[in-house]
């Protein structure tokens, strides 16, 4: 047999080695009934097919997914299953990693273990709402607050036919549900209704004199 001498540096034979390792710890999975390849066998043959090695290439794409599928959470994005309710993560997940291994060419047994990665992340819709803590978007938060500036005004021009007390307990509810939907902070809030409060009272007060001693 020809022997080819190749000179290579400590970095790219710790690589290689590595390389090797983790094709031997991927050698069972791969259904393979023969024994693992020796390092000189492996080496020859990667030589001989170059990237075309099917095993390695396989081996990267399948870490390469998992890296990115695993990193989502760590970037505020989560795989979310879309169907029905009652219909469970299994046939998704499935139907996803069948998809992945007939696109990218890979060894069949690659597909369970897509499968198992993907029904160990993904979340359904209402779940990721609750993580994210969806919120209302500013354009909406924007349209409320004029909506309840108009409301102020209406009700202000509306006391004497409202009266206090009512006036008051608009304001304070319309408020309310402004802070529950996070659109006003509770400082907001508290400020506005006692300036409301402050109006309707000098409003009332006034009437209470006019009535009195007979005020215009």
């Amino acid at each position: 047999m020809p022997v080819i001498n190749i000179v290579l540096s400590e970095a790219e034979h710790d690589q290689l080695l590595l390389e090797h390792a983790a094709a031997i710890n991927a050698w069972p999975a791969s259904g393979n009934p023969d024994t693992p390849p020796t390092f000189a066998s492996w080496i020859s043959q990667r030589m001989i097919h170059g990237e075309q090695d099917t095993g390695m290439n396989d081996i990267r794409l399948f870490n390469a997914i998992e890296k990115l599928v695993t990193s989502l959470p760590q970037h505020g994005i989560s795989l979310v299953r879309t169907v029905l309710p009652d219909t469970g993560p299994d046939n998704p997940s499935q139907s996803l990693a069948q998809t992945l291994v007939d696109g990218l060419d890979l060894q069949p047994h690659y597909a369970r273990r897509f499968q198992e990665l993907f029904v160990h992340y993904l979340k359904n819709p209402k779940e990721i709402a609750d993580i994210a803590q969806v919120g209302i978007t500013d354009r909406a938060a924007s349209a409320l607050t004029e909506v309840h500036r108009q409301l102020m005004g209406r009700t202000s021009n509306a006391l004497a036919r409202l009266g206090a007390e009512k006036a008051i307990g608009r304001i304070e509810g319309a408020t309310a549900i402004l802070v529950g939907l996070d659109v006003m902070d509770r400082d907001t809030a508290k400020r506005c209704t006692n300036d409301f409060k402050a109006q309707a009272q000098a409003v009332k007060k006034s009437g209470w004199v006019g009535r009195i001693f007979g005020e215009p």
